[in-house]
């Protein structure tokens, strides 16, 4: 089969939508490539060195083979635990006309031996049992790509698990994929933090089943990102205080990407239409402020049906204020307006009649 430039022997299991089930075969999910194929445009303009580069927990090799296809990337170094795993690596790499070396051990002490200018870090399951190694790793600067499929953790689903395995709360809500992103991030600047480094995301985002980070990192001392939130009293989320309950943290409050990064990508002769459509609105949203508001919410508040979406970003913007639709959420809106100013405008755009027990709408 093929994806993106590479052409791939992966094994003929039964699959089906979603995170997968492990078993004793290498692992390749095809749901995966727009993680792959949205990667792949980043390391294209990625703003350090690629002279080396690790796929860390390679399964068939798909990704680091389409590093070695489509991006700047040196000199590829493919590594699993399995020997299945390596076998069909080896042969996914002469398919391709390259020449790599391929390495069965584990990750984290194979990343103890060696110095990378980009780790990729994609396990079957969540990546925290990888992220120690991969920033000890750091020497200098280098770049990670993370990817965590524990979205039901992470978002809000099993509260309890992600405070164990991240530290932190979630929420679980329309934003529950943005605040789960924002809590790995925070997770990652807390590891980097306690090595004297700093990490920049140069583009996070959420994509079918899991969450995505791509990372700089280098040494310094880290900025004030992190911190905690809490829903308002107008449902919006606000810094939190030592007096709030139900905190939702710590997480990533900066920016997502690097806008002027993100701006420049561009779809290769190998993205697919799907990762096309979500690149588009990376880029428009990517100087945006965390969180959204979604037109549900606010019908559920305002007794009211929504206006189109569209009607509703064109109207925000016509009064003086950045909007545009997240990729987090189908009725999302970023925005830098207020709560207020949404309530009101919403209640301005929206059609005539209105939603649950509340009668007419004036």
């Amino acid at each position: 089969m093929s994806e993106g430039a590479a052409n791939l022997l992966v094994p003929d299991v039964a699959r089906r939508k979603g995170p997968g089930t492990a078993g004793p075969w290498p692992f390749y999910n095809p749901t995966m490539a727009v993680n792959r194929d949205l990667s792949a445009i980043v390391l294209a303009k990625w703003p350090g060195p690629l002279r080396s580069v690790l796929d860390g927990l390679a399964a068939t090799g798909a990704w680091g083979i389409r590093m070695a296809l489509e991006t700047r990337a040196d000199r590829v170094m493919f590594n699993d635990w399995s020997p299945e795993a390596t076998r069909l690596i080896r042969e996914n790499v002469r398919r391709n006309g390259l020449v790599a070396s391929v390495r069965r051990s584990d990750s984290r002490s194979h990343l103890a031996e060696g110095r990378y200018d980009f780790v990729d870090v994609d396990p079957f399951g969540p990546p925290t049992p990888f992220l120690a190694s991969a920033f000890d790793s750091v020497t200098g600067s280098a770049g990670l790509g993370i990817t965590a499929t524990d979205t039901a953790v992470l978002c809000g689903t099993y509260p309890k698990a992600c405070e164990k395995r991240y530290g932190a709360r979630p929420l679980r809500s329309p934003q529950g994929a943005e605040i789960g992103l924002r809590i790995l991030l925070g997770y990652c600047h807390r590891i980097a933090e306690e090595r004297g480094l700093r990490i920049r995301p140069i583009l996070a985002f959420s994509a079918e089943h899991f969450l995505r980070a791509l990372v700089m990192v280098s040494s310094g001392s880290a900025s004030a990102a992190v911190g905690r939130v809490v829903r308002g009293g107008d449902g919006g989320l606000i810094p939190a205080t030592s007096a709030d309950r139900d905190v939702v943290g710590p997480l990533w409050l900066g920016p997502l990407g690097d806008a002027a990064i993100v701006r420049e990508l561009q779809p290769s002769e190998w993205t697919s239409v799907v990762s096309a459509r979500l690149l588009s609105v990376l880029k428009t949203e990517c100087e945006m402020p965390p969180f959204f508001v979604t037109t549900d919410e606010l019908a559920t508040r305002e007794h009211r049906s929504p206006p189109r979406l569209d009607r509703f970003i064109e109207g925000l913007r016509a009064s003086g204020h950045r909007a545009t639709r997240t990729h987090f959420h189908p009725r999302g809106v970023k925005t830098d307006a207020p709560p207020d100013e949404c309530a009101r405008l919403f209640r301005d755009l929206s059609p005539t009649g209105s939603t649950g027990d509340s009668g007419p709408a004036s």
